[in-house]
């Protein structure tokens, strides 16, 4: 069963922060990959090659059934089903970017296999054991991990692979900024910043058999300062079109707190057991 008090503030922050993206940043609603300090990528290439780091590691196979948990508007999944002739499945705990990524399947010509539901990913609506395959692109740092973890685990089938992408945290918070980073995870309604290692427990702790723990850090950090350079210079319009609820998303994406080193980005593949 849902639980609206959980989920609801994840529902409205993407209620805007969905079309605020879409203004400064890319259809891609995630951080981007630079290949170096020199790599002059676009944020449209950037974002397009986070995704097939997944994919690569995702290793789906024609045939075969992938869960997208927290599938936003479904570009990753899009691409995904670009590379393989596969059923895949998203789920995201808003209705509007569910119906945008239904849209964008059906304008893609891909509606017959690839859907994408209004659910709670806490309480996935499908039977156990009903994929082969599960990816989580940024949005478990909207969610009790270990609960989600139990439910990734337990619609997987023996043998599935697992992939997450998420956000960490590589040192202990300032305590100058620690004020800051409570507002950030209030306004972006993130649950909590987990260390690499504390990431190493979740999944094992949940019973899956870890495969790769990737820190990709130094190829994902230019993405908050790009974001707040885009914030900033479509402040104005945003703010006019979407009021307090922009002008408090802004605040945090242009504050000192978003670019510190201590804050990083991890990719783990993981498996079910046989």
């Amino acid at each position: 069963m849902t639980d609206k008090a959980t989920t609801q503030p994840v529902s409205d922050l993407y209620d805007v922060f969905t079309h605020m993206l879409l203004r400064f940043w890319s259809e891609n609603l995630h951080y981007g990959y630079w290949l170096s300090d020199d790599d002059d990528s676009s944020v449209d290439v950037a974002t397009d090659r986070l995704t097939d780091l997944l994919i690569e590691r995702l290793a789906l196979q024609p045939g075969q059934r992938m869960l997208d948990v927290g599938c936003g508007i479904g570009m990753p999944a899009l691409r995904l089903a670009g590379t393989v002739e596969a059923d895949i499945t998203g789920v995201t705990i808003n209705s509007g970017q569910a119906q945008e990524a239904n849209a964008r399947a059906a304008a893609a010509g891909l509606s017959h296999r690839v859907r994408f539901d209004h659910a709670d990913a806490m309480a996935l609506p499908y039977p156990d054991d009903s994929f082969d395959a599960v990816w989580a692109f940024e949005s478990l740092m909207h969610m009790e991990r270990s609960q989600a973890l139990a439910e990734m685990k337990r619609v997987l089938r023996p043998g599935g692979r697992l992939v997450i992408a998420d956000t960490c945290q590589h040192e202990p918070t300032k305590p100058e900024y620690q004020d800051a980073l409570d507002d950030a995870q209030a306004n972006f309604a993130i649950v909590d910043l987990p260390s690499i290692d504390g990431y190493r427990d979740l999944i094992t702790g949940a019973g899956l058999e870890l495969d790769e723990l990737l820190d990709v850090s130094e190829h994902t950090k230019r993405t908050l300062g790009l974001m707040a350079d885009g914030a900033r210079e479509h402040r104005s319009a945003l703010e006019e079109q979407f009021g307090d609820e922009a002008r408090q998303l802004i605040e945090v994406l242009v504050h000192p707190v978003s670019l510190q080193p201590e804050f990083g980005y991890l990719v783990a593949t993981a498996r079910k057991a046989s």
